[in-house]
């Protein structure tokens, strides 16, 4: 009984070693990964198959699968975003979520607060609206600015990120160990969290910020 559990052992360390080190070795592989990041000039860059700036909800709707919602969100200085946001979706061997920042102008967004279904206001002054069924399939036609991605697999820290990025152009300490890395020529944002999960960023690169 100890052999075959110490084989099964072995054989585990051995899948999840090769993984670690075989993913993304195949630079002609079709399969798009967090790191394949193409500028195609300084307003639109290709993440994940979508162009920033040229792609629309309905065509990632179609590449990723069925919108899970479609909210507004009002930062703590009164700023507006428009996001959708995607369930369980699969790069190759990781799955991850997907959350899409819509083209839309803060008049747009401020009168599309009237036509919600939910209101969630945050303790740091934030509010949260979920549109209708009605506006949410409204909004298909609308470009993406912006894609976030929020990975599940636990094995992609900072060195893993490091591998496959390069060393960032600032890294930027933030509470309970986590920090935030900088890749203005990419339009990249990465946030590490020991503690939680990552969170990849992508924006045009004359929008980085």
């Amino acid at each position: 009984m100890k052999l075959a559990l110490a084989i099964i052992s072995v054989i585990a360390l051995i899948s999840i070693t090769l993984f670690y080190f075989t993913v993304d070795r195949n630079p002609g592989q079709a399969v798009d990964m967090p790191w394949h990041v193409e500028v195609i000039d300084p307003s639109h860059s290709r993440i994940f198959g979508i162009e920033l700036n040229r792609s629309t909800l309905d065509q990632a709707r179609r590449r990723f699968g069925q919108v899970d919602g479609i909210a507004l969100y009002r930062d703590p200085d009164g700023v507006f975003s428009l996001e959708a946001y995607f369930g369980k979706v699969y790069f190759g061997h990781f799955t991850a979520r997907l959350i899409a920042t819509l083209d839309a102008s803060q008049q747009e967004m401020e009168e599309l607060t009237g036509l919600t279904i939910k209101r969630v206001p945050k303790e740091d002054g934030s509010i949260r609206w979920t549109l209708n069924s009605e506006k949410q399939h409204e909004q298909a036609s609308r470009l993406i600015r912006t894609l976030s991605y929020i990975p599940d697999y636990k094995g992609m820290d900072a060195d893993f990120i490091l591998q496959r990025f390069g060393e960032p152009e600032k890294r930027v300490a933030l509470e309970e160990g986590a920090e935030r890395w900088y890749y203005p020529q990419l339009g990249v944002r990465i946030l590490i969290d020991p503690q939680g999960k990552e969170l990849f960023e992508y924006m045009p690169v004359d929008q980085f910020r």
